[in-house]
């Protein structure tokens, strides 16, 4: 499904929400899939934001890895999972709008 996002989070601590409204949002394709995680050596849910209309999948974002829904409402939704950057991991949050 095609959408639009908004981090809610950077490097873990929480962006205030009149900062969060003046950014830009992203735009791609979103997936919510389970893959393995060779890392975790586990399965995770995915969460990906993906271009729109890339041939091979090009990740926007940095995905989520244990991906969870939060709400969903009236054309927008809420991820929450952990987004990797580099060796480090960190908290992240996903506002999502339907597009």
């Amino acid at each position: 499904m095609y959408v639009r996002v908004r981090c809610l989070r950077s490097k873990g601590a929480v962006v205030p929400m009149e900062i969060v409204k003046t950014l830009p949002a992203v735009e791609g394709r979103l997936t919510v899939r389970e893959e393995r995680d060779p890392e975790l050596g586990r399965p995770v849910t995915r969460a990906r934001l993906l271009e729109r209309h890339a041939g091979n999948p090009v990740d926007i974002l940095p995905d989520l890895s244990d991906a969870t829904l939060l709400w969903a409402e009236d054309g927008a939704l809420r991820l929450s999972g952990i987004e990797r950057v580099g060796k480090v991991a960190y908290a992240q949050t996903w506002a999502v709008e339907l597009t």
